[in-house]
């Protein structure tokens, strides 16, 4: 009974440890940086910057793990979001978003590469907007 625990206790700390050195040492995108996200709204013409760390967060999540291949011919209905994200030394963007797609891509060709985004990321969005005064 005391080996068993012991082989049981042994296991958990290996993964958990496994675990941890995993997260530690695997690389993740550069996007993560992203200090501030300046948004034009479509609509208004208006431009704006999200500067809230958890919305950033949630976002660039979203934009890490949602992208797919698939996107084919040209999406002509106009965007419903453009997002350019900045860290310290470099920019990502534009992302062009389409609420009623329910997608994003970046501007530049990304041969059929786009990001499935769910209804909360358009609520972050503007969320995040909210915070700040506009420009």
């Amino acid at each position: 009974m005391q080996r068993r625990v012991f082989i049981t206790s042994l296991v958990i700390v290996l993964c958990v440890v496994g675990w941890g050195a995993y997260k530690l040492f695997s690389t993740k995108s550069a996007m993560y940086d992203t200090q501030r996200i300046l948004v034009v709204v479509r609509s208004t013409g208006e431009v704006k910057e999200i500067t809230d760390r958890d919305i950033i967060r949630r976002i660039v999540d979203v934009v890490v793990h949602n992208e797919r291949d698939g996107l084919e011919g040209i999406i002509l209905q106009p965007y419903t979001y453009s997002l350019e994200f900045f860290t310290e030394d470099t920019g990502f963007g534009p992302l062009l978003c389409y609420r009623d797609l329910g997608i994003c891509r970046f501007e530049q060709d990304t041969m059929g590469r786009y990001i499935e985004v769910p209804d909360e990321f358009f609520r972050w969005i503007e969320e995040g907007l909210k915070e700040q005064p506009s420009k």
